[in-house]
């Protein structure tokens, strides 16, 4: 198929590849895509083009679709979004662009010549290597896993089921297994067979076998069998939460839609307070909590606090009769130049509750400006005070009548560090809490992506996951991967409003295999990557030895 190289084939490969890439993400939603969007260059590095040809195609490929995923982030501080367009992939394109280079290393040595163990180790290495470099991203440069391959399937929980033993990291690397296994597949098919029974058809007195015989190729049906398994138990665990579900809590999500800089402007900050005031007012009566989004009001809280924040939300409070737990910016004690980016709760019989969770994962240049103490960047960036990261994370009491509900709480973009999430289920969490703010991002598909990740933390650990956005994605997202979100009569999810949301749980919820054990997949993603570099390079160096023999 990839025998020649025209001028044609190179792109057409790399087109195909970063179409299906860029479509299969949260926003387009063509989620099935992301099983296929490999096969065109694993197809492309089978033929064993020259290495200028193929770091080029591969630099293209994993440049442009992590630009086109991160288009979105133009809005962010105009003009700087544009710089963080396309700097932002130039950094984080360097990880899969490694895993391309030993795509073409190790997938020509999967070829029918080799024995079928060779191959298997191959392809199981390649799709190890995948996720190890997914988990690099959760700490390189401070971190930024955004959009693993696991978040493609966030709308067909049926593929997630396996999250529960294995963390997100699973879903990543059964799509790349079953990627290379087609490749495999259709080179079998479309090359091998055809060669195989050409020479034999030209040998005197050799019978060609059957072409079913000759088609079998065992590496694919592998990489069917945990697609199956997923969707099996998939089907199972809802036959169970059908039967061993239990209603926890309603909660009312109260959407501000504010402009990301509105509520900062003074002049504007008590027409603000009024219409949070308003829309609280408006939740409906069944719920037993409300919901405000990350910040909700750029009002420092703390208890006989000068600004009166806490009078007010305690007074609101009182009115509805409700709890609200609320994102909010809260001061570091010894540290006058310093805020927390907090999540708190107000009582309507105690008040402002003293404890209170902040956010421990920051993100650079837009809470705190790496080197500023060196660098002029404050003179770029808008950023006047640094946000100062919590050191621990415990899960909030929240009190709704005779029972207490422990929330975990995440706050802006830190539901996308599955760790994070784990660490507060391990300490008791019965429910992970998302207060975000993806307004800056405009209405595109930037909110889709990040709620994503949300539904990857609720299949993985076995909690309900309730989020609320200033703009956004707000909603519900039960433990086996169903979704209830906030939308208007248009179906948009960007929109000014309330909404009430009966969560549902486990009657008995227990700690999953990777709530327990973590990531144990990426040590075993780097053992198979070790082995299937050595077996092929070992290989290679036979060879050599041979033909000099």
């Amino acid at each position: 198929m990839f025998s020649k190289f025209s001028k044609f084939r190179v792109p057409v490969a790399v087109l195909a590849s970063l179409a299906m890439f860029v479509l299969s993400m949260p926003g387009p939603n063509f989620s099935g895509l992301a099983w296929f969007f490999l096969v065109p260059l694993a197809l492309l590095a089978a033929a064993v083009p020259a290495w200028k040809t193929w770091l080029k195609a591969s630099w293209i490929f994993c440049y442009f679709g992590g630009v086109l995923m991160l288009i979105w982030l133009r809005h962010l501080y105009p003009p700087l979004g544009w710089v963080a367009v396309f700097l932002l992939p130039l950094i984080y394109t360097a990880f899969p662009f490694v895993w391309m280079i030993f795509l073409r290393v190790i997938f020509p040595k999967c070829s029918g010549e080799n024995p079928f163990p060779q191959r298997l180790l191959g392809l199981l290495g390649l799709a190890g290597l995948w996720v190890v470099l997914e988990w690099t991203l959760t700490w390189f440069l401070t971190g930024f896993p955004w959009m693993p391959l696991a978040a493609t399937q966030w709308d067909f929980p049926a593929a997630l089921a396996l999250c529960q033993y294995a963390g997100p990291n699973v879903v990543s690397f059964m799509i790349v297994f079953f990627n290379l296994a087609l490749a495999r597949y259709i080179r079998r098919q479309f090359i091998e067979v055809r060669r195989e029974i050409a020479v034999d058809s030209g040998t005197a007195g050799t019978f060609p076998p059957l072409r079913f015989l000759r088609s079998i190729c065992p590496e694919l049906y592998l990489a069917l069998v945990p697609v199956f398994f997923s969707i099996i138990l998939f089907a199972y665990s809802c036959f169970e939460y059908n039967r061993n579900a239990e209603k926890k809590f309603s909660f009312a999500a109260v959407q501000t839609d504010f402009d990301p800089t509105e509520k900062w402007d003074s002049a504007r900050q008590a027409e603000c307070a009024s219409t949070v005031a308003r829309l609280t007012r408006s939740v409906p009566a069944a719920a037993d909590f409300v919901m405000w989004p990350e910040a909700a009001l750029p009002f420092s809280v703390e208890k006989n606090g000068t600004s009166g924040y806490d009078l007010f939300q305690e007074k609101l409070s009182r009115e509805i009769k409700k709890p609200i737990l609320f994102g909010g910016i809260a001061p570091v004690p010894g540290n006058t130049d310093g805020y927390y980016n907090s999540v708190h709760i107000v009582d309507p019989i105690f008040g402002l509750v003293e404890e209170f969770s902040a956010k421990r994962h920051l993100v650079p240049f837009g809470e705190y400006v790496p080197l500023a103490k060196i660098f002029p960047l404050r003179k770029v960036v808008p950023i006047a005070h640094d946000c100062v990261p919590a050191e621990t994370a415990a899960p909030l009491r929240l009190r709704l009548g005779g029972r207490v509900v422990r929330a975990g709480v995440l706050v802006c973009y830190e539901d996308v560090f599955p760790e994070l999430a784990r660490e507060l289920v391990c300490a008791g969490a019965d429910v992970l809490t998302v207060v975000t703010n993806d307004a800056w991002y405009g209405r595109e598909a930037g909110a889709y992506q990040h709620m994503a990740h949300s539904v990857l933390l609720a299949t993985s650990l076995n909690v309900p996951v309730i989020r609320c956005g200033n703009a956004g994605w707000s909603g519900v997202i039960s433990p086996i991967g169903q979704i209830q979100k906030m939308a208007d009569k248009n179906g948009s999810i960007y929109f000014r409003g309330v909404q009430a949301f009966d969560v549902y749980g486990w009657k008995k919820a227990e700690r999953t295999f990777y709530a327990r054990h973590g990531n144990w997949l990426i040590a075993l993603g780097a053992v198979l990557f070790a082995a299937a570099i050595f077996s092929a390079t070992r290989k290679k160096k036979f060879s050599q030895q041979h033909l000099q023999i």
